[in-house]
């Protein structure tokens, strides 16, 4: 028997479970619900909102040990789950067997910490939009494939286990934003893909063993946003080069992706606006970028971020054409003693357009 409810809403539509140390599992016979409180015979059949919280002894959503043949019906409706803080949560249902939720668009699982899979035996939910996942170290996976008409838009990961992504990513027609934090035993993509017509951002940082981007990253016109950080020393980018259409380019801690962008130049990237590099990696660098170089950097760039160069000392003057530049941030670049000249030399120009960030207090020579 479930205790008190702590939140509903009208109609019994949004249910939160919180603070239950005995409660195993949510099971559900009947559509009958009290006023006051629920009980796993009478959960609603036309939920659409479920929260749980802090239940600590929670292993199954749905356990099919039981004999309940309406869960199903129960949870049919459901499109937005989140379960927080369960830390004997193992997965969804007990034998992975029963597909539940058909209607599910959003999913978080936050701090359960024993979590190892979400669908094992069962088919990726294809309503599912939005997939949150945060603070679960043992999950090593969430599907064995994506299925062709899934919807799913986004996918965040966050100090979790996951090794890599299910393969059909290239399947996934709807899917703008991949973000993976904190993810130590993420080692590369399956070899499938991505698609390039509504792909739009990748983000990777602090997955210390990610060394492998997707091959076909040159390919996804659609893309915007790039941000690798602070993974494998040895992650580069593929020999294609850099996505066309890109508007923020960030990377730190990734020297080889660092060297290509030397060499291949950002010439090419005619609306990137946001750029970002750390020098993690990078103790040879002097200058940037080198002179005399003939790599140029877009005309369209509105901010540049500089930090963690430790021995970078001056700054090309190929900064001095760029008209649209509205914000400079250099941190943790101690051997810095000069900005370009020409560029720099107006202060009335300089505080008026520009605004200028020197984190680490000291006297540049202008």
């Amino acid at each position: 028997m479930l205790p008190i409810l702590l939140e509903q809403q009208v109609g019994h539509r949004f249910i939160t479970v919180r603070r239950y140390p005995q409660l195993q599992s949510l099971e559900a016979e009947e559509a009958e619900l009290q006023s006051d409180k629920i009980s796993q015979n009478n959960l609603p059949s036309n939920l659409k909102k479920l929260r749980i919280r802090n239940c600590e002894n929670l292993e199954y959503l749905v356990d099919e040990k039981e004999d309940n043949k309406s869960i199903s019906s129960t949870l049919c409706l459901l499109e937005d789950l989140e379960i927080q803080n369960c830390r004997s949560l193992m997965s969804l249902s007990s034998k992975g067997h029963k597909n539940i939720c058909n209607q599910l668009q959003l999913l978080q699982i936050i701090k359960c910490s024993k979590l190892s899979c979400l669908f094992s035996n069962t088919k990726f939910p294809i309503t599912l939009k939005h997939l949150i996942i945060e603070g679960c170290p043992e999950l090593e996976y969430i599907a064995k494939e994506f299925e062709e008409t899934a919807c799913l838009e986004s996918i965040a990961i966050t100090f979790s286990g996951i090794k890599s992504l299910p393969r059909g990513l290239d399947k996934l027609i709807h899917l703008q934003k991949i973000s993976l934090y904190s993810c130590s035993n993420l080692v590369s993509f399956e070899g499938s893909g991505l698609l390039t017509t509504s792909f739009r951002a990748f983000v990777v940082v602090n997955c210390g063993n990610f060394g492998a981007l997707p091959k076909c990253m040159v390919s996804i016109t659609s893309l915007r946003q790039l941000s690798v950080s602070n993974c494998s020393a040895e992650i580069s980018f593929p020999s294609e080069g850099f996505p066309a259409n890109l508007t923020s380019l960030a990377i730190s801690n990734a020297p080889k992706i660092y060297r290509s962008l030397v060499e291949w130049g950002l010439n090419g990237l005619t609306s990137l606006q946001e750029l970002t590099i750390g020098g993690g990696g990078c103790s040879n660098v002097v200058s940037f970028l080198e002179e005399g170089s003939r790599v140029m950097l877009p005309p369209s760039l509105t901010r540049i971020k500089l930090f963690e160069f430790e021995n970078l000392e001056f700054i090309s003057k190929g900064f001095q054409d760029l008209a649209s530049l509205k914000e400079l941030v250099i941190d943790k670049c101690p051997k810095l003693t000069s900005l370009p000249e020409k560029k720099f030399a107006s202060l009335g120009w300089m505080f008026t357009y520009l605004q200028l960030s020197i984190v680490e207090r000291r006297v540049l020579k202008r």
